[in-house]
């Protein structure tokens, strides 16, 4: 091979090799410019110091001026003092936590405690302590001082819970750094802990009590926890059930815990149905018709079940419960958790929620129905339970009052298929709304006109004001 042809073929090779790099991506480029802003923000004073040591530097070797050297050196001094400074104080604290475990309810204070120790080294004059947390509108933060004479300090945070659900707090976080802040240190203590806020209760009246006045036996064996002469059926033993219930032979033959469930007989039961459709949910300023609904479910499981009265629940949100009427307490904590965690993002209507129900619904019921839905098919369906002899209550919340779609033709259908509907806005008194109804069996349009709002259900106040207009006879 002549030298002509191997030159040739190495200047093949070195433009194919030059053709397979290629230029980073512009992305790239741009992401690795954010992450060095981000640095240069957090780190100012550092990356200050090390541009002024480069210029001396430079101005020292290419003038040979004697200063310009020693502050090199001075600034470099400065910087390890610093590092070891940082190093130092992250390396000697020490902290502790204590949370209380709750669960919590919305309108409740919550606080932890935290002891900061210093073990030795360096002073520790501004150490900034936070414990994380996703808790709507609760922060815990604040600023320790830990001096040479000062072992440790102890820190008091609270807040107020504002809004039901699951949320973490953790871990706890603590920011120091050496006097110049050029070093900035981040210190983790511990794990993250789960907080459970239960919606706010409020007492209530007696709206929607079935009736005690039952005649002769249901002909459906209900099936429920309570103690009873007969057993309905079993099922699985759940964390909380007495061991005197375990039905053995039926343990025996699946291999698994089954519990026995009792037999009601003529005894009055009260069913919950709490809508979460994402369909249905209209949110302001914070306020949602969703956190409403959940206070007025969590109010209505509260105010019958201390009297004593089986009650059932039936919802379908990120999370589904569908619970048999009980008296237990465990009964009572599972619905309220469910309240609790559940979010409005459901996609089963009431229409198919009323569908679950159906079987267990008789004329010795009560079915209290939370919703801030549209009129729709489920109205003629809760009309038809109506006419069963079932005792409906309907607490309808006014979905324009939170600006979402007006739902008051909802309400004029309740009304005219003669459901006892409970128009409830934002701002109004849950319990001074459960007092009068619109509608029903025994109140009547009569009872509209003790419920005149400025803005909400137009057309309900509308009738109102035409019955109170009409002339009294004289008796």
């Amino acid at each position: 091979m002549g030298a002509g042809s191997f030159s040739e073929l190495m200047l093949r090779s070195f433009k194919s090799t030059n053709s397979q790099v290629e230029a980073p991506p512009s992305s790239e480029v741009s992401g690795r410019t954010r992450r060095a802003g981000r640095r240069l923000r957090k780190n100012p004073v550092l990356y200050g110091i090390l541009v002024v040591m480069v210029l001396e530097f430079l101005t020292g070797m290419a003038t040979g001026f004697d200063l310009s050297v020693r502050l090199y050196y001075a600034l470099g001094i400065l910087l390890l003092a610093g590092w070891f400074w940082a190093k130092s104080s992250s390396e000697q604290m020490t902290a502790e936590v204590e949370r209380p475990k709750g669960p919590y309810t919305v309108g409740d204070s919550i606080s932890e405690t935290v002891i900061l120790r210093n073990k030795g080294g360096t002073p520790k004059a501004w150490v900034e302590v936070e414990d994380r947390t996703d808790l709507p509108g609760v922060s815990f933060k604040q600023v320790a001082s830990l001096g040479l004479m000062i072992t440790f300090d102890r820190l008091e945070m609270s807040g107020r819970v504002t809004r039901r659900g699951e949320y973490s707090v953790g871990p706890l976080v603590a920011r120091t750094s050496d006097p110049f802040s050029m070093f900035p240190q981040e210190i983790v203590f511990g794990g993250q802990e789960s907080v459970l806020v239960y919606p706010k209760i409020v007492d209530i009246p007696d709206f929607a009590s079935p009736s005690i006045h039952l005649v002769g036996d249901n002909s459906r064996r209900q099936r429920a926890r309570v103690l009873s002469t007969d057993v309905a059926s079993v099922r699985e033993y759940e964390a909380g059930d007495a061991l005197g219930r375990i039905h053995w032979l039926s343990t025996a033959r699946t291999g698994e815990l089954m519990v026995k469930q009792f037999d009601q007989g003529s005894s009055s039961d009260m069913w919950v149905l709490f809508d979460q459709h994402i369909d249905s949910v209209a949110e302001v300023d914070g306020e949602s018709t969703d956190e409403v609904g959940a206070t007025v479910a969590a109010s209505v499981i509260d105010r019958y079940s201390r009297g004593f009265l089986p009650v059932g629940y039936a919802s379908h949100g990120s999370k589904s419960l569908f619970a048999m009427p009980e008296r237990s307490a465990h009964q009572r904590e599972q619905v309220m958790r469910h309240i609790a965690s559940s979010k409005p993002v459901g996609d089963v209507t009431i229409l198919e929620t009323l569908s679950e129900l159906e079987r267990d619904l008789g004329q010795n019921t009560s079915l209290v129905v939370i919703t801030s839905a549209g009129d729709g098919p489920w109205v003629d369906a809760l009309g038809g339970l109506v006419r069963r002899g079932v005792r409906v209550s309907t607490v309808l919340i006014d979905r324009a009052s939170f600006g979402g779609d007006s739902n008051g033709d909802a309400l004029d259908h309740l009304v005219a298929t003669g459901v006892s509907t409970y128009p409830l806005a934002r701002g109004d008194s849950i319990a001074s709304a459960l007092l009068n109804s619109v509608g029903g069996e025994f109140d009547g349009l009569r009872q509209a006109s003790a419920r005149v709002h400025a803005e909400p259900f137009e057309s309900v106040n509308g009738v109102a004001s035409e019955v109170e207009s009409e002339p009294v006879g004289e008796q």
